[in-house]
């Protein structure tokens, strides 16, 4: 049995440039990349046209395949300002057109929810009058950024997964290909989505996964730690998705506690979970 290395990458946040990741994932035996966009030193205007092609055929010829992760910060899905809808729209088109140029196969999207209105002193609930309104919102813009994409697989993160964006995403799935990415960790914290239905949501849409997000949390710390840090049954999903093309992200920080725990995956792996 061999370690699937093409399956296993690490998320590039505090790499010096695209090219630094490509040698370090090459030197550490990843199979990929994750550069997240929200990184200025990733934007797409940075690169020619030329420079695309050059870091496209380097990847190449390290056997370091390229996703990405969308901007997320202050780019809410859920906009619906026809303005501020059409700046945030163009941002992504011009990311996923960097996408193409350099051969990503993945762009994962995070969703949003609509704002809850605090009422009477007490916690608040949607502004029910409009929530098929933002409905509406988030799908169309979830549906152009899937037009923009081409070949490549757009994919919704569970971040957060709640009935709302369930809801959405259940009208969506299948009408569009849209495909998701599940973050372990985060289908474990009800801030994010109820454990359960996060749980049932992404059983019944096993066959469209296409990433899985590892990392940890120790006692009192942040998300993003070493695996074996905190609580994740990492077995779990390394079973789940063993025999299957789904792919593995470490989004762990800094890159050489991501090697570190790549060495724990693969034991793991090769002793049958």
């Amino acid at each position: 049995m061999e370690f699937p290395r093409h399956r296993f990458g690490y998320h590039v946040v505090y790499d010096r440039d695209i090219y630094d990741a490509i040698d370090y994932a090459s030197g550490h035996g990843f199979g990929y990349i994750v550069p997240d966009m929200m990184i200025p030193g990733f934007w797409p205007e940075n690169y020619s046209e030329a420079e695309r092609r050059r870091m496209r055929e380097y990847a190449g010829t390290q056997n370091v395949g390229i996703s990405f992760h969308s901007p997320a910060d202050n780019l809410s899905l859920l906009t619906a300002y026809p303005e501020v809808r059409g700046a945030i729209i163009e941002r992504m088109r011009l990311c996923l057109a960097f996408a193409k140029d350099i051969g990503a196969e993945r762009f994962t999207i995070h969703p949003t929810e609509p704002r809850r209105f605090a009422s009477d002193g007490r916690e608040g609930t949607y502004h029910t009058t409009y929530c098929e309104f933002y409905r509406q919102a988030l799908m169309e813009n979830i549906g152009r950024i899937v037009n923009e994409a081409g070949a490549i697989k757009v994919c919704v993160e569970n971040d957060p997964l709640t009935p709302f964006v369930e809801e959405t995403l259940e009208e969506l799935l299948g009408s569009i290909p849209l495909f998701l990415t599940l973050d372990a960790p985060k289908a474990q914290e009800p801030e994010k989505g109820d454990p359960v239905r996060v749980e049932a949501f992404y059983r019944r849409h096993h066959d469209l996964v296409r990433e899985v997000h590892l990392h940890d949390r120790k006692p009192g710390g942040m998300y993003h730690d070493a695996l074996g840090r905190g609580s994740l049954d990492v077995a779990k999903y390394i079973n789940r998705y063993r025999d299957s093309d789904v792919c593995f992200t470490l989004e762990i920080r800094p890159r050489e506690s991501a090697y570190r725990s790549l060495k724990l995956l693969e034991e793991m792996w090769l002793e049958g979970s």
